[in-house]
């Protein structure tokens, strides 16, 4: 993997006054109520945490009324993609790009060949692939960096031994429960459903996700699975989150929202193309020939403003750049910025 960035967004030394567009996270921050759980629960650092996280898995089952048999939990995302990998040590990998860039180093530690498909150049849909039959297929859902739904319609059109199913950003989809695959993940022993808390409820810093598939998959990876991975706050965080009506409600307003400014308002400046979204982030090219990825990051960061270069994304490359949907004040910054080097020839 030599030479390869497999780098990602986030605020690592920028300071605390720079304005953060460049990770994926809810910018409403967790009620108080989790705060108040956590506080009331301090006791509980000086014990191990339960290494099968009953409590929290039993939630995660009435939320979806799937059986708990169903449901694994993990430190996040990412480690329940490189716990499928390494479960189930697969020789041929299928990625579409550009995606989350997790797949493929994963895929690489156990020394699977990697088969990359472009998506669709215009609309970012999937290419399905013709006289290839993979051991397992990556499929983002909603896709990062791009923002859209590249499976519609719950049908996967093509074969592969196992299919992983990233949701991470389903949850700011409304209609999340008619696009899920989790209905089928629970009685398919080849479809694997990982989700997020991270995201949505923004607690980056906690790091819980979980994987939903067939009672038989999860027995297999709980062979492989690190002892007390997920440590007792994030449990908690994860029961109170996911039952948070209010929250969950507040979040996809906004979104939605701040969203539709954003496209609407960057679309409007010169040299720049935004893509639609149906997540907390929009994909941005860069039409402005002079310009590239870096450089627009380099001049907002003397704005105090952090985007995500995509430069190191397979088939986009530096003209490209990410943001994550904030509040409208922090919007408002982010376009005048934009505006302020890219349309100042305007008369």
């Amino acid at each position: 993997m030599a030479g390869l960035d497999f780098g990602h967004g986030g605020n690592y030394g920028y300071g605390e006054d720079v304005i953060d567009f460049s990770s994926n996270i809810n910018p409403i921050v967790p009620p108080a109520k989790l705060k108040r759980e956590m506080f009331k629960n301090w006791g509980r650092v000086v014990s191990y945490p339960d290494p099968e996280a009953r409590d929290l898995v039993k939630e995660i089952a009435n939320h979806w009324k799937i059986g708990k048999e169903n449901i694994l939990t993990g430190n996040g995302a990412v480690e329940l993609i490189y716990l499928v990998i390494f479960a189930l040590k697969p020789g041929k990998v299928l990625i579409f790009s550009p995606t989350f860039s997790e797949y493929e180093r994963a895929s690489r530690i156990v020394n699977a060949k990697v088969k990359f498909i472009p998506l669709d150049k215009n609309n970012f849909k999937l290419n399905f692939p013709k006289n290839f039959y993979p051991d397992l297929t990556f499929i983002c859902n909603p896709n990062n960096p791009t923002g859209n739904l590249v499976l519609k319609d719950n049908n996967l059109s093509f074969k592969s031994k196992f299919f992983v199913i990233d949701e991470a950003f389903m949850d700011f989809l409304p209609g999340q429960k008619r696009l899920t695959f989790i209905p089928k993940a629970v009685k398919n022993k080849n479809i694997v459903v990982i989700r997020s808390f991270t995201k949505f409820f923004s607690i980056p810093g906690l790091r819980l996700g979980y994987l939903i598939a067939h009672k038989d998959l999860i027995k297999s990876f709980r062979k492989y699975q690190i002892p007390w991975n997920v440590n007792s706050f994030a449990q908690i965080a994860g029961k109170v989150l996911i039952n948070d009506k209010e929250y969950i409600r507040r979040t996809r307003e906004l979104i939605n929202k701040e969203r539709n400014f954003l496209f609407d308002e960057i679309n409007r400046v010169r040299g720049l193309k935004c893509f639609s979204s149906v997540t907390n982030f929009l994909l941005v090219k860069i039409k402005n020939g002079h310009l590239t990825s870096k450089l627009i990051k380099k001049l907002l960061l003397d704005k105090k403003i952090l985007i995500r270069d995509c430069s190191n994304f397979r088939n986009l490359g530096n003209k490209f750049f990410r943001i994550s949907v904030r509040g409208r004040k922090e919007n408002r910054a982010l376009i005048q910025a934009l505006k302020g080097f890219l349309n100042k020839d305007d008369g």
